[in-house]
């Protein structure tokens, strides 16, 4: 699963969006768990969304409800960032991993191991 910690909240939910299979993908659910937890600090940790989808929709309705939000990184998000590091990810900036991410702006990619 490619992510750069460098991608806005805004390009991760595009690059989602872009291919309906990612929004099912469960390799994605630790980046945005800590995503939704980051984003939303008071929400009890009970009520927060299992499945990819849902948390795909609890990102996208608090961006929308704070649009400022969209443009914030994915690193800048305490949480997130945590679970980044916490995976041992390394980066990627060639091979199919790479070509698979957000636009050509973003110059490395962190592939998450299965």
């Amino acid at each position: 699963m490619p992510v750069a910690p460098d991608w806005t909240i805004g390009e991760l939910l595009a690059w989602i969006a872009a291919d309906e299979a990612r929004s099912h993908d469960e390799a994605l659910r630790p980046a945005l768990s800590a995503l939704a937890a980051g984003l939303d600090s008071d929400a009890a940790p009970g009520l927060t969304p299992r499945s990819p989808i849902a948390l795909v929709r609890a990102v996208g309705a608090r961006v929308r409800s704070a649009p400022l939000m969209r443009d914030r990184t994915l690193g800048s998000v305490t949480a997130v960032a945590g679970t980044l590091a916490a995976t041992g990810a390394g980066f990627r900036t060639t091979g199919r991993g790479a070509e698979a991410g957000p636009p050509a702006s973003v110059p490395a990619v962190l592939v998450l191991p299965a």
